[in-house]
């Protein structure tokens, strides 16, 4: 037995030690790979898996980077089997680290691969981003066995600790945080590789406010926008561990970590612009993003390792028995409706419809059938990404509300993480479909739709603040930026007013919804702004921005965005907007407020329609 237990504890030093080295040989490799880009070497070796015909080239100049990387890529394939089984001679004791080992050699095989087509296609972008992406893979995978292997957080067994447990929103915005730089680094690379590090000297926005941009522009603020959004995360992640009630000590050390990296990570992204892109401020920049991303998993680990677990195992899962009948029932067909009722039709068709029409204000008629096609699909992707993804994330509250319960996920139809899963693989081939067939901002501007009614509105606001609805309403005006893109390749004036007119008519629409269900709002713990303000200041809110919306709507005309044909309509539409809003303000009825909430969405729809007509008639400019 003594012989026994001390077998176990030198083989699971044995796995520290290894996958420890391996943690930091692939950081390098990470860090190494960008100086061997800023130094422009990657095609001083123009064959693979050889260098010039040779496994040890003549080393001298940029070769020697190049042969370096691949040398060390040879060591850190070693140090990985040798973590691997070590690994699974400790699967009993230490699943996760084995788990873990599994996604690393998964990640090597597919580096191995991803490696030999970088050198086929001549270090094209695509082919960077994807050779980075797979290295952070492989490094945040071995990072995860090291935690495993050392067992950080891995019990709180004191009732001190047991009273310092975390809810789940702190460990999933630390993992959205997580995802999020990594895009970040890899956008970066893309860019890098793409020569477009210095198409942007301006801070914090590329060329103001105004004029389109470039291929090589956009290419850098995407890169900049994910940064931002980076930003925002870690902000709001860091808030999450250092205020309110107490956290484990490990967990608000490390989350002050990543919010320090965030800071200077910052700081090098600017000085890197406004040096004029020197190697040596590029290569810190890059070695603090993976610096940044190793401290965002290491706090994701340890806060759901912490986490209470609030949420999970609550929603029914769909059981074998039930799996099997409904197999055995046509049930093909039907696991492809409960799919499709994931994506909130309804939502997306009134999304859907305002695209369409921003495309043929900014086209002043119809646009090419293609372009129109690609454009409505990948928006019918995004939405359809979004609307799933709420429902996994909101499936705790689904399953108490009336209006809800009967949804997929609370329904017991279609699996948790499944859902999720559908989600995600709906969001990446709506930018994918943008970004191919239509342009690069189109794309962009969708994945922040997505990412904003995701995890500003869905993850932050809604469970939060009463102001929930009127600041996570952005997501749902973002269509119609989209649809002028795809036309335009840029973002106009006109495009601007109507991001403006969906922003403030989502209140008013969505407040009438909360005064139906307040009730069920105020059961399940949403603070919905009749739930926590009341009836009466929401009834005063409705008018309020039903009053502004109005306006913004009328001051198309008289800046010569929109003719008479617009105006004559739009009186009439916002007249019966305001009766509606006066309405449910005097007499709080649930009639009233059953109407101002189905004419609202009328009222979008008809309003766009009047300005495309009136385009149509007088085409008048942007």
């Amino acid at each position: 037995m003594i012989v026994s237990r001390r077998k176990t504890t030198l083989v699971k030093t044995a796995l520290r030690a290894a996958s420890l080295s391996a943690t930091f040989f692939a950081f390098a490799l990470v860090v190494w790979g960008g100086i061997v880009r800023i130094n422009e070497a990657g095609m001083t070796c123009p064959d693979w898996p050889r260098c010039r015909g040779a496994w040890v080239p003549s080393l001298h100049g940029p070769v020697i980077y190049e042969w370096s990387h691949r040398f060390g890529a040879g060591i850190l394939t070693a140090l990985m089997l040798s973590t691997v089984t070590l690994a699974w001679a400790n699967r009993r004791q230490l699943p996760g680290a084995m788990r873990a080992g599994w996604y690393a050699l998964a990640f090597l095989c597919a580096q191995i691969v991803v490696g030999a087509l970088t050198i086929k296609y001549l270090n094209n972008p695509p082919s960077v981003a994807a050779h980075l992406a797979v290295g952070f893979g492989t490094f945040v995978s071995l990072l995860l066995v090291t935690l495993n292997a050392f067992g950080w957080a891995s019990s709180a067994t004191s009732p001190r600790e047991q009273a310092r447990r975390l809810s789940l929103l702190p460990a999933r915005m630390a993992l959205f945080s997580t995802i999020a730089a990594v895009a970040a680094v890899v956008a970066g690379g893309y860019m890098s590789a793409s020569r477009a590090g210095a198409a942007c000297i301006g801070i914090p926005l590329c060329r103001g406010w105004k004029g389109s941009l470039t291929t090589l522009q956009q290419i850098h603020m995407g890169h900049r926008l994910l940064a931002y959004l980076t930003v925002a995360l870690v902000c709001a992640t860091f808030a999450l561990f250092v205020t309110g009630s107490a956290k484990p000590r490990a967990a608000t050390a490390v989350a002050w970590s990543a919010f320090a990296l965030m800071i200077l990570q910052g700081t090098l992204g600017i000085l890197t612009v406004t040096s004029g892109l020197q190697p040596v401020l590029r290569s810190w920049h890059q070695a603090n993003g993976a610096l940044l991303v190793a401290a965002l998993v290491c706090l994701t680990y340890i806060s759901y390792r912490y986490a209470a677990g609030r949420g999970v195992g609550t929603q029914p899962e769909i059981s074998t028995a039930s799996r099997r009948a409904e197999t055995a029932s046509g049930g093909g067909l039907r696991i492809v409706r409960n799919y499709i009722g994931l994506t909130k039709l309804n939502v997306m068709s009134l999304l859907l419809f305002t695209t369409f029409a921003a495309m043929m204000i900014a086209a002043h008629g119809l646009p090419s059938v293609r372009l129109v096609l690609w454009t409505l699909l990948g928006g019918a992707l995004a939405s359809a990404s979004s609307g799933a993804i709420n429902m996994f994330l909101d499936r705790d509250i689904d399953a108490e509300m009336k209006r809800t319960k009967k949804r997929p996920i609370p329904s017991g139809r279609v699996a948790p993480r499944a859902a999720l899963t559908f989600g995600v693989a709906l969001g990446i081939a709506a930018v994918s479909v943008l970004a191919a067939q239509v342009n690069v901002l189109a794309a962009l501007l969708a994945a922040i739709g997505i990412l904003y009614y995701v995890f500003v509105y869905t993850i932050w606001l809604k469970r939060s603040t009463p102001q929930n609805i009127v600041i996570g309403g952005a997501a749902g005006a973002i269509p119609p930026l989209v649809g002028w893109a795809a036309v335009t390749d840029h973002v106009g004036l006109t495009a601007v007013l109507l991001f403006i007119i969906v922003f403030l008519w989502t209140p008013p629409h969505f407040w009438a919804l909360a005064l139906l269900g307040k009730d069920e709002y105020r059961r399940v713990g949403i603070p919905m702004l009749p739930v926590v303000r009341g009836d009466a200041v929401t009834k005063r809110h409705i008018v309020w921005y039903s009053a502004a919306l109005l306006a913004t709507t009328l001051v198309l005309v008289p800046m010569h965005l929109m003719g008479l044909v617009y105006l004559a309509c739009a009186l009439a539409l916002d007249a019966a907007f305001l009766v509606c809003a006066l309405w449910v303000a005097r007499t709080g009825s649930v009639l009233s407020e059953r109407v101002m909430y189905r004419y609202s969405m009328l009222y979008l729809a008809l309003l766009f329609g009047a300005m495309v007509v009136d385009r149509f008639h007088h085409g008048f400019g942007v």
